[in-house]
């Protein structure tokens, strides 16, 4: 359970949604091996993660950013992993 600021409600199912898009293109990227993309999204999930109060999201797209600067390709397939089953499961409180 994530706790966000009650501000955020309108826009929250759009930024869920934008994420669940980002996991795709981050699948996409992976299978292409490419790395310069993958990189990219890892960054953008770091500070969107930071933005909107999740900070697994943020750890998470540090993490991919990171092994995506070193090629390697298994512990990008388990952190995207990590994200989709993440997004599946998380629930989201307002306060």
């Amino acid at each position: 359970t994530v706790v966000v600021n009650k501000v955020l409600k309108q826009v929250m199912d759009f930024y869920l949604s934008a994420e669940e898009e980002n996991i795709h293109m981050l699948e996409v990227a992976l299978d292409n091996q490419d790395f310069h993309v993958l990189m990219d999204l890892g960054d953008k999930l770091y500070g969107h993660g930071s933005s909107f109060g999740f900070p697994f999201i943020t750890q998470i797209g540090k993490k991919i950013e990171l092994a995506a600067i070193d090629k390697v390709s298994f512990v990008l397939f388990s952190l995207i992993h990590s994200l989709k089953v993440y997004l599946k499961n998380v629930s989201v409180n307002y306060r």
